[in-house]
């Protein structure tokens, strides 16, 4: 029952983080797919980095399945892609994509690095 608290916690932490980011992100007025790229960079580089840390499985469950699986958010990227595609902006739906893809990948290797680990560790 304390990994399901502690996943919990963590979820509702990390859905609150995303939701404070979002509304910066609309004050500062930046385009709509600002916070989402924001949030699953840095959470690249996050579980990059707790992955790295080897954490103990109460920590893990908080971490990781809890507060970044609630922080990022491959549906809200899905559904942002959907948009670029039904307005018709095929070249922004290929250059978000990429960025996301790309970026998120260098961000999970530099957030290893950055604990400790090398990529073939």
């Amino acid at each position: 029952m304390n990994k399901y608290l502690s996943i919990g916690a963590g979820a509702a932490l990390g859905a609150l983080l995303r939701f404070l980011l979002s509304i910066g992100v609309i004050t500062l007025q930046l385009p709509f797919y600002s916070s989402t790229l924001i949030v699953n960079l840095a959470g690249a580089l996050l579980i990059g980095i707790f992955i790295a840390k080897e954490l103990k499985p109460g920590l893990n469950a908080f971490l990781i399945t809890g507060f970044l699986g609630s922080f990022t958010t491959f549906s809200m990227l899905s559904y942002e892609q959907y948009l670029l595609l039904s307005y018709g902006d095929y070249l922004m739906f290929i250059v978000y994509l990429g960025i996301n893809l790309s970026l998120g990948l260098a961000a999970v290797f530099l957030g290893f690095t950055l604990g400790g680990k090398k990529v073939n560790d």
